[in-house]
């Protein structure tokens, strides 16, 4: 004699299928919008040796953001971030024997250098050099364009003494 299959049974089938149908679907969005993202960005990216920048070009108020992967043991110096009046914003030490891989970022703001007094100051191209090594360096662009939300908060910061 067959027992009959309880309505409970089935109830419980039927919520683990689409719980699991709908966890597949949405890992299966999230993948694809993971790839068409990253492809748009890879061609964005600049690269000298081990070191690359996340874009050619940024806004006022924009984070740079830095990705170092595959310092050689050999690799050891400084990074130097030259504003675009030629004064060195800062200074980033690396040593490939410590850390082969790390990340940085950094905004361009006018309260670093003594010769940055207004936010136009930050506009125009930037200089990463990798002193200790032979990488060449890495060049991007600041553009005189704010990030929303940003240009309320810039105004707000002092003006250095110098200026």
């Amino acid at each position: 004699m067959k027992k009959p299959i309880s309505r409970k049974k089935n109830t419980t089938s039927a919520i683990i299928t689409v719980i699991v149908i709908v966890s597949i679907s949405a890992a299966a969005i999230y993948l694809y919008n993971q790839q068409k993202m990253s492809g748009e960005n890879t061609s964005q990216w600049i690269t000298s040796g081990p070191f690359s920048v996340t874009n050619g070009t940024y806004r006022l108020g924009d984070n740079i953001f830095m990705v170092v992967t595959g310092l050689k043991p050999t690799d050891i110096g400084t990074m130097v971030i030259y504003d675009p009046k030629g004064g060195v914003f800062t200074h980033v030490p690396f040593n490939g024997t410590m850390k082969s891989d790390f990340n940085y970022f950094f905004k361009p703001v006018t309260e670093k250098p003594e010769k940055l007094c207004t936010p136009q100051d930050l506009v125009g191209n930037w200089t990463i050099s990798f002193q200790g090594t032979s990488y060449s360096p890495i060049t991007f662009r600041i553009i005189n364009e704010w990030v929303p939300g940003a240009q309320a908060g810039a105004e707000m910061q002092p003006i250095p003494s110098p200026c």
